[in-house]
């Protein structure tokens, strides 16, 4: 199905094998015929992306540009089978680069990231294997692609006849860019901006070998540069378009805001480990979810140890955290 967001620019809803739901990816007709992210490598996926072109005119030989905003499977990963098709150029932000040519040997490096960072949570080893686990099955719905061009902040890219402003948004994940039309004020967040869930900040190590960056920290601040730019109307990655970006992202951080406080309180007057701060606060969950719980746990830890609210204590493999003594 295809939904038109402007003049030569569509909407096509891709479903997919995860918990999130379809993926919205999207189609510009004019010269070069561009595709803004793909879908998963998943016979579902394939087929909506096939019959979304065929309702435009278009087969998959007629892409000639694809677009990745950023490096996680349900977005990118049809993009080798499809330029293996069609021959297109691949264009994403440089920090995606490296995933998206080195997927399964990056897979590995992080699946050991992963690891360490559930075990300074403190999570049990038999919980570990589990996510472990989980993570090599998602492993079979992308594969490597070369990257043709890097993408950044300020870039112009022409799309659909006009010509949009890259801004890179880090937060749901490193890579991640948004295009904005000054003229149209249509905002394409894709994650960044969700209508009917709030995205989810992944942990993740620096793409370029630092500290591992507080992404839930960096998710705010850019939530607020999306406000500033006063688009109209988002058109987003999963779910309808948000029609009014100031009040979403009031909500939000809102609600981060509540959950930070909540987590303050859990801790109370103890030290405690992520794990057991995330297991209480969302329920005993398995596997890839548990570590998505545990991933925006550490990220709310994050921002209050930036806000100098708690502080750090490692305790031989397991860090702890409690609050931050005033004097």
């Amino acid at each position: 199905m295809s939904i038109e967001v402007l003049p030569n620019l569509y909407q096509i809803v891709v479903p997919t094998p995860f918990a999130v739901g379809p993926v919205n990816c999207y189609v510009a007709l004019s010269d070069p015929v561009t595709l803004i992210d793909t879908g998963p490598r998943h016979p579902d996926s394939r087929a909506a992306l096939h019959a979304g072109l065929s309702e435009l005119g278009l087969t998959v030989r007629d892409v000639r540009r694809i677009i990745i905003t950023h490096a996680h499977a349900d977005h990118y990963g049809l993009t080798a089978e499809l330029v293996r098709g069609c021959g297109a150029e691949v264009w994403t932000h440089h920090h995606n680069r490296v995933m998206l040519e080195n997927y399964e040997s990056i897979r590995v490096q992080r699946n050991d990231f992963y690891m360490q960072i559930m075990t300074e949570s403190g999570v049990p080893a038999d919980e570990r294997q589990r996510v472990a686990d989980s993570r090599r099955v998602g492993e079979r719905f992308a594969e490597s692609v070369p990257v043709t061009r890097t993408l950044d902040e300020g870039d112009r890219v022409e799309l659909a006849d006009r010509v949009w402003r890259v801004y890179h948004m880090p937060g749901h994940a490193g890579g991640l860019i948004t295009f904005f039309d000054s003229e149209s004020r249509v905002l394409l967040s894709n994650d960044h901006l969700l209508r009917e869930i709030s995205s989810n900040p992944i942990v993740e190590p620096d793409p370029d070998g630092g500290p591992r960056p507080h992404r839930l920290v960096q998710y705010i601040q850019h939530l607020q540069h999306a406000v500033d730019l006063k688009p109209s109307i988002a058109w987003t990655s999963h779910g309808g378009p948000v029609h009014d970006v100031e009040k979403l992202v009031r909500q939000r951080l809102h609600f981060h805001e509540r959950r930070a406080e909540k987590i303050l309180l859990m801790i109370g007057d103890e030290e405690r480990s992520a794990f057991q701060i995330a297991e209480p606060l969302f329920g005993r969950l398995k596997g890839i979810d548990s570590f998505l719980a545990l991933s925006e746990t550490i990220g709310h830890l994050d921002w209050l140890e930036e806000q100098g609210r708690v502080e750090i204590i490692r305790r031989a493999d397991v860090i702890y955290w409690r609050k931050k003594k005033t004097d």
